[in-house]
């Protein structure tokens, strides 16, 4: 495994001539669509806080 990219590794990498460097702002703006997982953050966030209340509550916690 540690050889299957030995033939390209060193390779020097060659800017592109035809585009131009893109900003941070525009790069950022391609993943745009995947912002409708906003809401899954925040029920990630409540899972988290959720878990954390039961494990302040729950015997295991009392024993460490």
């Amino acid at each position: 495994m540690h050889d299957d990219y030995k033939d390209i590794i060193d390779i020097k990498y060659q800017k592109s001539k035809q585009f131009p460097p893109m900003s941070r702002e525009k790069r950022a703006a391609q993943f745009a669509p995947f912002s409708v997982l906003n809401g899954f953050s925040k029920a990630i966030l409540k899972t988290q806080k959720d878990m954390e209340k039961a494990l302040e509550n729950s015997k295991y916690q009392e024993e460490s």
